[in-house]
Protein backbone atom coordinates (compact mmCIF):
# COMPACT_ATOMS: atom_id res chain seq x y z
CA UNK A 1 0.00 0.00 0.00
CA UNK A 2 1.12 3.40 -0.83
CA UNK A 3 0.55 6.65 1.27
CA UNK A 4 1.03 10.30 -0.18
CA UNK A 5 2.59 12.46 2.40
CA UNK A 6 3.47 16.22 3.13
CA UNK A 7 5.88 14.57 5.65
CA UNK A 8 6.82 10.81 4.96
CA UNK A 9 9.26 10.56 8.03
CA UNK A 10 6.71 12.02 10.37
CA UNK A 11 3.30 9.98 9.45
CA UNK A 12 5.89 7.29 8.92
CA UNK A 13 6.78 7.60 12.96
CA UNK A 14 2.77 7.08 13.47
CA UNK A 15 2.69 4.46 11.43
CA UNK A 16 5.51 2.73 12.54
CA UNK A 17 4.16 3.04 15.82
CA UNK A 18 0.53 1.96 14.87
CA UNK A 19 2.01 -1.15 13.12
CA UNK A 20 4.47 -1.80 16.27
CA UNK A 21 7.27 -2.35 13.34
CA UNK A 22 10.39 -0.41 12.24
CA UNK A 23 10.60 2.53 9.97
CA UNK A 24 13.20 2.09 7.09
CA UNK A 25 14.52 3.74 4.08
CA UNK A 26 12.42 4.32 0.31
CA UNK A 27 13.40 5.10 -2.30
CA UNK A 28 11.06 8.58 -2.21
CA UNK A 29 10.14 7.99 1.06
CA UNK A 30 9.70 5.81 3.89
CA UNK A 31 8.73 1.95 4.07
CA UNK A 32 7.39 0.01 6.88
CA UNK A 33 7.15 -3.60 6.92
CA UNK A 34 3.94 -5.11 8.50
CA UNK A 35 1.71 -8.28 8.40
CA UNK A 36 2.43 -11.91 9.70
CA UNK A 37 6.35 -12.28 9.28
CA UNK A 38 6.81 -8.75 7.94
CA UNK A 39 6.55 -9.69 4.30
CA UNK A 40 3.76 -6.52 3.47
CA UNK A 41 5.26 -2.95 3.46
CA UNK A 42 3.69 0.47 3.97
CA UNK A 43 5.42 2.72 1.31
CA UNK A 44 4.87 6.68 2.18
CA UNK A 45 5.96 8.74 -0.34
CA UNK A 46 6.31 12.51 -0.56
CA UNK A 47 3.23 13.79 -2.01
CA UNK A 48 3.87 15.50 -5.21
CA UNK A 49 0.42 17.61 -5.79
CA UNK A 50 -2.30 18.84 -3.27
CA UNK A 51 -5.10 16.56 -2.28
CA UNK A 52 -8.69 17.90 -1.37
CA UNK A 53 -10.86 16.30 1.12
CA UNK A 54 -12.39 13.84 -1.07
CA UNK A 55 -9.98 12.83 -2.95
CA UNK A 56 -8.44 11.37 0.31
CA UNK A 57 -11.82 9.28 0.36
CA UNK A 58 -10.02 7.52 -3.04
CA UNK A 59 -7.00 6.40 -1.34
CA UNK A 60 -7.44 2.44 -1.07
CA UNK A 61 -9.07 1.58 3.07
CA UNK A 62 -6.61 -0.25 4.76
CA UNK A 63 -7.76 -2.51 7.41
CA UNK A 64 -6.28 -3.25 10.94
CA UNK A 65 -7.37 -5.81 13.21
CA UNK A 66 -7.11 -4.74 17.02
CA UNK A 67 -4.39 -6.83 18.71
CA UNK A 68 -6.49 -7.08 21.80
CA UNK A 69 -10.04 -5.37 21.94
CA UNK A 70 -11.25 -2.69 19.66
CA UNK A 71 -11.71 -0.02 22.33
CA UNK A 72 -8.39 -0.59 23.74
CA UNK A 73 -6.41 -0.18 20.29
CA UNK A 74 -8.72 2.43 19.23
CA UNK A 75 -7.93 4.68 22.62
CA UNK A 76 -4.06 3.60 21.57
CA UNK A 77 -4.15 4.84 18.01
CA UNK A 78 -5.66 7.96 19.17
CA UNK A 79 -3.02 8.90 21.49
CA UNK A 80 -0.42 7.88 19.01
CA UNK A 81 -2.66 11.41 16.68
CA UNK A 82 -5.54 9.30 14.82
CA UNK A 83 -8.69 10.64 14.73
CA UNK A 84 -12.44 8.41 15.22
CA UNK A 85 -14.57 9.74 12.65
CA UNK A 86 -17.07 6.40 12.68
CA UNK A 87 -18.41 3.53 15.17
CA UNK A 88 -19.91 0.52 13.54
CA UNK A 89 -21.67 -1.81 15.93
CA UNK A 90 -22.43 -5.35 14.95
CA UNK A 91 -25.83 -5.67 15.98
CA UNK A 92 -25.38 -3.95 19.12
CA UNK A 93 -22.43 -2.33 21.13
CA UNK A 94 -22.59 -5.38 24.06
CA UNK A 95 -21.10 -7.24 21.67
CA UNK A 96 -17.87 -5.04 21.69
CA UNK A 97 -17.33 -6.68 17.92
CA UNK A 98 -17.25 -4.44 15.50
CA UNK A 99 -15.21 -1.55 13.57
CA UNK A 100 -14.03 2.36 13.63
CA UNK A 101 -13.43 4.44 10.70
CA UNK A 102 -10.56 6.44 11.58
CA UNK A 103 -8.07 8.85 10.12
CA UNK A 104 -3.71 9.53 10.38
CA UNK A 105 -2.78 12.18 11.56
CA UNK A 106 -2.99 13.64 7.58
CA UNK A 107 -6.12 12.41 7.40
CA UNK A 108 -5.48 9.62 5.47
CA UNK A 109 -8.58 6.82 6.19
CA UNK A 110 -8.52 3.40 7.49
CA UNK A 111 -10.31 0.56 9.34
CA UNK A 112 -9.83 -0.47 12.66
CA UNK A 113 -11.68 -4.29 13.45
CA UNK A 114 -11.94 -6.24 16.35
CA UNK A 115 -9.77 -8.83 17.16
CA UNK A 116 -10.44 -12.44 16.51
CA UNK A 117 -10.74 -12.73 20.26
CA UNK A 118 -13.71 -10.93 20.47
CA UNK A 119 -15.42 -12.41 16.77
CA UNK A 120 -15.10 -15.54 18.63
CA UNK A 121 -16.10 -14.63 22.01
CA UNK A 122 -19.15 -12.74 20.86
CA UNK A 123 -19.95 -16.07 18.41
CA UNK A 124 -20.26 -18.02 21.80
CA UNK A 125 -22.76 -15.40 23.18
CA UNK A 126 -25.01 -15.38 20.29
CA UNK A 127 -24.88 -18.96 19.94
CA UNK A 128 -26.19 -19.16 23.70
CA UNK A 129 -28.82 -16.75 22.88
CA UNK A 130 -30.31 -19.06 20.13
Amino acid sequence: MVLESDDPVSLGGFWSAALCSTIGPGAEGVTIPFGEDEQSLLYIVERTRRVTGDENNETPLMHLTASHSLLEEADRLVELGAIIEEKKWVINSSLKVGWFGMADPEGNRFRLLSSDREIAEAERKLQSWS
